[in-house]
């Protein structure tokens, strides 16, 4: 009787301390994509159209896998499988990658600090909490990658590095493997506000549309803006 009504104190306790503001927020459910809705809806709709393309799902720039969760989930519950590759420092922003941005006047202090708290192995247990467990991950900074550890053919990706180098390099080494019809989308190519516009967030991540303007005019291509901060390549032939 008396550890019952011990129990039953210890679990109150609990509660009550987990009610409060701090510890409340530390298990309380909340958004956390780095992406609004609709941006999430397109890349949704992406890999609808990729579906019966052949080549890899790839993503350079994973941070912590939510996106890489949703994105798995929405393919294999749309009923078809591809091999799946995601490419991360998982150290945050190389040194390189930030002095060049303070050479073309990006003076962001808080890029040294960005996406530091990481671990590739967290990366991994974090898609095993959804039973992910096939995954290709490339610890790598995609300015230095060598091009051969890329898939042979890819049918979609997302790149999402934010700064001007790891995108352009990006673009630079996927473009000639994605497949006919394939799909890149390019993150953080910031072209109209909204409610949520963050005006911060998009002046330090200026590169990244720089990057893609760059290479799409260097190749032909037309510049596909949308939802607020996606920037689209297609490979039509």
């Amino acid at each position: 009787m008396f550890s019952e009504i011990s129990r039953r104190v210890r679990y109150k306790s609990l509660r009550v301390i987990q009610s409060k503001g701090y510890f409340r927020s530390l298990w309380y459910p909340r958004y956390e994509f780095q992406m609004f809705p609709r941006q999430l809806c397109f890349l949704g709709s992406c890999l609808d159209q990729v579906k019966d393309i052949d080549g890899a799902i790839v993503e350079v720039g994973c941070a912590y896998g939510l996106t890489t969760t949703f994105l798995y989930e929405y393919m294999i519950e749309s009923g078809f499988k591809r091999d799946y590759v995601c490419i991360d420092t998982f150290d945050g922003f190389t040194e390189e990658d930030i002095s060049i941005e303070g050479d073309r006047g990006n003076k962001s202090s808080w890029l040294h600090k960005m996406f530091k708290g990481n671990h590739e192995r967290w990366f991994k247990e974090s898609l095993q909490r959804r039973s992910i467990t096939d995954v290709e991950v490339i610890k790598a900074d995609i300015s230095e990658l060598d091009p051969a550890e890329l898939p042979m053919k890819i049918a979609f990706c997302l790149v999402d590095v934010d700064l001007y180098r790891p995108v352009k390099s990006a673009l630079n080494k996927v473009y000639p493997r994605l497949s006919e019809g394939g799909i890149i989308v390019v993150d953080d190519c910031w072209s109209k506000s909204s409610p949520m516009f963050i005006d911060a967030i998009a002046d330090a991540y200026q590169g990244a549309l720089q990057a893609y303007r760059e290479f799409t005019a260097e190749h032909g291509l037309p510049e596909q803006l949308v939802a607020t901060k996606l920037a689209v390549i297609n490979r039509v032939s």
